[in-house]
């Protein structure tokens, strides 16, 4: 039984030894949490890219299409409503994107609080020596 914790005793690591080592665990942490925020930064870029694209085509076809309202006249009146409502659920659907793209920037934002929070919680607290 003393082998048994002699042995048990020899495993024990110094102060320092232990110091030394949650270092390295914090900077790894560091580490860790620098790549997580650079990948959910390379994606917002990504969402924020993608949604600009979205923006800018349904301000040009808005563009085009008010034009199009502009010199109309009554012979083809039936045919533009009739596109008129097509463009009015392509409106909708462009909405529902920029929504959709909105929604999942929200989400990331707060993933990236929570990620915060669960870094602050799980700081190691610090040891007198």
């Amino acid at each position: 039984m003393e082998d048994t914790s002699a042995a048990n005793f020899s495993r024990l690591t110094s102060p320092s030894q232990r110091l030394a080592k949650i270092r390295r665990r914090k900077k790894k942490t560091r580490e860790e949490m620098f790549s997580d925020i650079m990948e959910v930064t390379h994606k917002e870029r990504a969402h924020l890219n993608e949604w600009k694209e979205v923006v800018s085509k349904y301000r040009k076809d808005a563009s085009e299409r008010e034009d199009r309202r502009d010199t109309r006249d009554e012979k083809w009146w039936q045919e533009d409503w009739q596109e008129d409502q097509r463009w009015r659920q392509e409106d909708q659907r462009w909405r529902d994107a920029t929504l959709g793209l909105l929604r999942d920037q929200t989400d990331m934002l707060w993933r990236l609080v929570e990620l915060q929070e669960w870094q602050q919680d799980h700081r190691v607290p610090l040891q007198p020596l």
